[in-house]
């Protein structure tokens, strides 16, 4: 069964020299929303939506340096053969 969308409104706030809009905490929580989580903003046709920021896991990125520090004279020739 398909979860009925609700709607809800907000005000627009200043935010140290921007504007911007409070989330509800239950919308917060369904995304799993915290403080200092990132967000995308798409606009749309009637609007603009907002999900949360894909992020990268930790154990990825520390093999991506470990390649990148073990590699990095092939790739710098290869950056190089680019030029």
């Amino acid at each position: 069964m398909q979860e009925k969308k609700q709607s809800i409104s907000r005000k627009v706030i200043t935010v140290d020299g921007s504007i911007g809009i409070t989330i509800p905490a239950e919308m917060a929580k369904q995304l799993n929303l915290t403080n200092g989580s990132e967000v995308e903003i798409h606009p749309a046709p009637n609007g603009f939506s907002v999900t949360k920021k894909a992020s990268l896991d930790p154990a990825f990125i520390a093999s991506m340096e470990k390649g990148l520090k073990e590699y990095h004279g092939a790739l710098e020739i290869l950056r190089k053969s680019d030029e």
